[in-house]
C-alpha cells in the first residue's frame, strides 16, 4: 500500500510547500525532493511528523520531483507515492508594491 501523491498549497521563488492527506494515526513522513536529472538515492529527505512539510533553500525557476513516504508504529515504512513535479516561482514575479513593469 502506498501514500497518495503529495499536492503543493504554496511556494515561492526558493521553497515549496506540500501536504498529503493524513494517512493514519501515529504517523510520521518523509517527503523526498529532487531535481529531474537527480537520482532519487540523491533527494533530499524532510522528515515531518504532520502530513506537511515546507521544502526549503531551493532554486529559483526550477523543476522538482516530489514523493511522500509514510512510517506507522505498527507496520513501519509504507511504499513511497508516486512522484509529483512542481516548479519554484521565477524571481521578481510576485507582486509587490514596488514593482513596475514599464
Amino acid at each position: 500500500m502506498a501514500v497518495a501523491p503529495p499536492r503543493c498549497v504554496g511556494r515561492t521563488e526558493v521553497s515549496i510547500d506540500m501536504e498529503i492527506d493524513e494517512f493514519s494515526n501515529e504517523v510520521s513522513y518523509v517527503f523526498q525532493y529532487k531535481q529531474p536529472h537527480e537520482k532519487w538515492d540523491d533527494a533530499v529527505a524532510v522528515v515531518a511528523p504532520q502530513p506537511r512539510a515546507i521544502l526549503d533553500d531551493l532554486n529559483p525557476t526550477c523543476t522538482y520531483h516530489i514523493r511522500v513516504q509514510a512510517t506507522t508504529k505498527a507496520t513501519g515504512a509504507v511504499a513511497y507515492s508516486e512522484a509529483v513535479a512542481v516548479d519554484t516561482e521565477v524571481p521578481g514575479c510576485t507582486p509587490s508594491p514596488t514593482c513596475t513593469i514599464l
